[in-house]
């Protein structure tokens, strides 16, 4: 199987959908989400929904499974700021 530059690319672009994650931690850790902006977050998962949506139509696995990473980790982000945000008495 041949590994090329673009597949390179496509991987790391996937990769990189778990980044939010990341954010959700630091959010744990420091028990604070007011320098979170939670609309950003819901329009990443807005468009992630359409695309997801989308690759089930079509049938791209890669569509699917990339896509269904990022819903995971923008919920997680809006999960861990209504968290932190209401406990704070925002």
């Amino acid at each position: 199987m041949y590994i090329g530059p673009f597949e390179i690319m496509l991987t790391a672009s996937t990769l990189l959908e778990l980044n939010p994650l990341f954010q959700s931690v630091r959010i744990f850790k420091r028990k604070d989400a007011s320098d979170v902006s939670i609309t950003t977050y819901l329009m990443i998962l807005a468009i992630g929904i359409m695309w997801f949506i989308y690759g089930l139509r079509i049938a791209s696995l890669p569509l699917i499974v990339g896509n269904a990473i990022k819903l995971v980790a923008s919920l997680s982000v809006i999960v861990t700021c209504l968290v932190f945000q209401r406990k704070a008495g925002v």
